[in-house]
C-alpha cells in the first residue's frame, strides 16, 4: 500500500512540473502585460489631452529649424463651451479656437510656430498646450517634406518673412 501512494505523489509531481513547464514555455503567465492594452501613436505624430481637448496625431513640418513650422493633426472638443488652447514650445506659440463639441483639423487651416525652433527629425520636448488654468506637455516630432504626405504641408517659404509666432489665421470649425 505504501508504494501505491509513493506512486500517486510522484505522478502528481511529475503532472504538476510538465504543466508549469508547459504554461512557462508557451509565454502564459500572470507577468505577462497583454501587448493590445499598450496605448501608443499608431502614425507619425503624438497624443495629448488637456481639459477636454484630444490632440490626436498632433506632428509640425518644417524645413529647418529657423523657418516656420506647421502643426498637423486634429482637436478634438468634448465639451459644450468654445475652447481657446495655446501650443508653447518655449520658442513660438500657436493659439487655437475649437468649437463646442467640435474639431479642428490643422490640414484645413495653416496654424505656424514660427520659427519651429528645431530641425526636421528632432523633438519639441516638453512643449506646453494649455487650455485656460490646465495643463499639459508633450514631446512634438518635426518632420519635413521627405515624404510625399507631407510636402504638401510645408509653410510657403515666400510667406514665411512676414509671418510671426502666432497662427496664420485662427482656427475655427467649417
Amino acid at each position: 500500500m505504501k508504494s501505491f501512494a509513493r506512486q500517486n505523489v510522484r505522478r502528481a509531481g511529475a503532472t504538476m512540473a510538465i504543466a508549469a513547464a508547459v504554461l512557462s514555455a508557451t509565454g502564459c503567465g500572470y507577468i505577462h502585460q497583454q501587448p493590445t492594452t499598450i496605448h501608443y501613436s499608431a502614425s507619425d505624430g503624438v497624443q495629448a489631452d488637456v481639459a477636454d481637448a484630444k490632440f490626436r496625431n498632433v506632428m509640425v513640418i518644417a524645413k529647418d529649424k529657423n523657418s516656420p513650422g506647421r502643426l498637423l493633426g486634429t482637436v478634438v472638443n468634448s465639451s459644450d463651451k468654445e475652447l481657446s488652447l495655446t501650443i508653447d514650445t518655449g520658442e513660438a506659440q500657436a493659439e487655437v479656437k475649437v468649437p463646442a463639441k467640435g474639431e479642428v483639423r490643422f490640414e484645413k487651416q495653416e496654424t505656424l510656430l514660427n520659427p519651429v525652433g528645431k530641425a526636421p527629425g528632432e523633438l519639441l520636448k516638453d512643449t506646453k498646450i494649455s487650455s485656460g488654468s490646465q495643463s499639459t506637455t508633450a514631446n512634438i516630432p518635426v518632420l519635413d517634406g521627405t515624404l510625399d504626405e507631407y510636402q504638401q504641408y510645408l509653410p510657403n517659404l515666400a510667406d514665411s518673412n512676414s509671418s510671426t509666432s502666432e497662427p496664420s489665421s485662427s482656427a475655427s470649425h467649417s
